[in-house]
């Protein structure tokens, strides 16, 4: 009868010797790590950066065979994980209809899973500035795609030689040791990390979606002098390229990309319905090129919401820093805090263009301390609207039609952002003067016959001195149109903004129409029947050759205070 606890407290007597063996482990690694870093210090001292890079390579291999003894010694650890990973396994065949999207049955995922990041060095990368390391790097990259080794790629410092360009396809990482001391000049210190690239194509291409860049320079290589690398001018310097494919979440960070001055610095392209979102660039720095940051969407495909923290583009040669264009959807692509000050360029620090086309620039700040003041820092075509830019402008002006793109609102002397006054174009938008036996209301055509309607007691009032309007819809006769007769319309605006306060127990009842500036009727969301009172209004470029807006009605609802204003 004694038996089961005698069982128990066998049990916790191993577990016991399991935990204090675990944790002897933990404090002899802990006392290598102690000795190791005041011999890595040492070695610092003595600049003996062969020794120093062995040992860092020993103390990592020690930590993964201490991680192995653990699960080792505690077969749990490695049971639940085993548990979890099966879980993972059959939910996900239970998203994906039991399939793998190859028409496979999921058995399952491998627990068989490398150790630890991918070292370059091991396969045989120099980093001389002389040797062409690019068959080593791009075999290290290729085996960390094909899960032989770990995802992270490290790039150890030196100057890595490139003929063809590095591709880095989804998943994987190629991480350096920085760029050195210098955000002006590669200064080759600093135990930094220089992709040295001589040939005509981009340096590096980024293949699939979270493929990232960390912590190194990309340098269109010129040296030595009079040779092939210097008369070859590279077509740029990082690409981003989904032709007819999808590539997102990609990563950037930290990043010098300089002296592309006969390409382009980043490029993000999608062709062929291919598409380009949700990328992360963080302190991208870029110096010297001819085009700084490129989008650029054909029909069908676009690059929308990708985002840029910080970093900056300064220097020469360029004609644009930041160029967007068309015909596809580019566009809510988000600028945050960078710098764009080279003194001049030939068309513009950023030039927009393409009616699907538009760009977020958040406090930023532009200068141009050699251009005239003539000619714009910023141009904003009149096909694009709804750009977004705010910041500081130093020097010269902004050239767009500031009617379409009102957000545009930056800190200058030189220019100045346009906010139409919010004046109701409605004539009697409080519903007054209403006439049932004629069925008149003034400033309203209200001809239609398949709508009773009705003025409500003022206690039914939203707003003081704006009589509610009650409509019950007779499901006849198609939708009733309530429409002014005496809208203010100008040509010198583009956007309006118009809506009315509305309550229904009928979803759908009630939504907002109106030409759009390509002549097509486009209409705003409809109500949805919550029997409260809801604002259904949009707001567009209009057609101003042919204006025309409605409430079209489709059931039962009361309106009151209709309103349209520009901008």
């Amino acid at each position: 009868e004694h038996a089961p606890l005698v069982a128990t407290i066998a049990g916790n007597k191993q577990q016991t010797m399991v935990n204090l063996t675990i944790d002897a482990t933990s404090i002899l690694l802990a006392l290598l790590s102690l000795l190791a870093i005041g011999t890595i210090n040492h070695l610092h001292h003595d600049n003996q950066s062969e020794q120093i890079d062995q040992l860092t390579r020993q103390l990592s291999e020690l930590q993964i065979q201490t991680d192995a003894l653990k699960r080792t010694l505690n077969p749990d650890t490695t049971s639940e994980r085993n548990v979890a990973l099966a879980a993972h396994a059959k939910r996900s065949t239970q998203h994906d209809g039991g399939h793998n999207g190859r028409g496979l049955e999921d058995t399952g995922c491998s627990c068989s899973l490398p150790s630890g990041p991918t070292y370059a060095s091991d396969f045989g990368v120099v980093g001389d500035a002389a040797a062409d390391d690019g068959p080593a790097l791009q075999a290290a990259i290729d085996s960390a795609a094909a899960s032989e080794s770990g995802g992270t790629v490290i790039l150890p410092a030196g100057v890595f030689r490139t003929h063809e360009p590095l591709h880095i396809p989804g998943g994987v990482t190629l991480q350096g040791q920085g760029y050195g001391s210098s955000p002006l000049a590669i200064q080759f210190d600093a135990g930094g990390s220089t992709i040295a690239y001589c040939g005509p194509d981009y340096a590096v291409k980024l293949t699939g979606h979270a493929a990232s860049l960390r912590d190194l320079a990309v340098y269109d290589w010129p040296y030595p002098a009079e040779s092939y690398c210097e008369n070859t001018q590279a077509a740029g310097g990082v690409l981003v390229e989904a032709d007819a494919t999808l590539i997102e979440s990609v990563i950037v960070s930290n990043v010098f990309i300089y002296y592309f001055v006969g390409g382009t610095a980043l490029s993000l392209v999608a062709k062929n319905n291919g598409g380009v979102p949700f990328g992360n660039y963080q302190n991208v720095r870029i110096r010297h090129a001819k085009t700084g940051i490129y989008f650029s969407a054909e029909e069908g495909s676009f690059v929308n919401t990708n985002s840029f923290l910080g970093g900056g583009i300064s220097g020469g040669g360029f004609e644009s820093c930041v160029y967007a264009e068309g015909p596809g959807a580019c566009n809510d692509n988000k600028f945050y805090g960078m710098s764009i000050e080279p003194p001049d360029t030939d068309i513009s620090h950023v030039y927009v263009t393409g009616s699907k086309t538009n760009i977020k620039l958040h406090d930023v700040r532009l200068e141009a301390t050699g251009k005239s003041l003539d000619r714009p820092i910023v141009i904003i075509d009149d096909s694009s609207y709804g750009n977004v830019m705010n910041g500081i402008l130093g020097h010269t002006h902004v050239q767009a039609d500031l009617n379409r793109n009102p957000g545009i609102d930056l800190m200058s002397q030189k220019s100045v952002s346009l906010d139409p006054a919010p004046v109701n174009q409605f004539w009697n938008g409080a519903f007054k003067g209403w006439d049932s036996v004629n069925r008149i209301l003034p400033g309203w055509n209200v001809g239609q016959t398949n709508t009773d309607i009705t003025i409500l007691d003022s206690s039914e009032a939203l707003f003081p001195d704006h009589n509610v309007m009650s409509l019950d819809y007779k499901n006849w006769g198609g939708a009733f149109k309530l429409q002014s007769d005496k809208t203010l319309l100008t040509p010198g605006h583009d956007f309006a903004t118009f809506g009315v306060y509305a309550r229904s127990s009928v979803q759908g009842s009630i939504t907002a129409v109106m030409r759009y500036t390509s002549g097509s009727i486009i209409s705003s969301a409809s109500h949805s029947g919550s029997g409260k009172w809801e604002f259904i209004g949009m707001s567009a470029l209009y057609d101003k050759d042919s204006p025309y807006f409605y409430f079209s009605i489709v059931g039962d609802v009361d309106l009151t205070a209709p309103t349209l204003t520009f901008g």
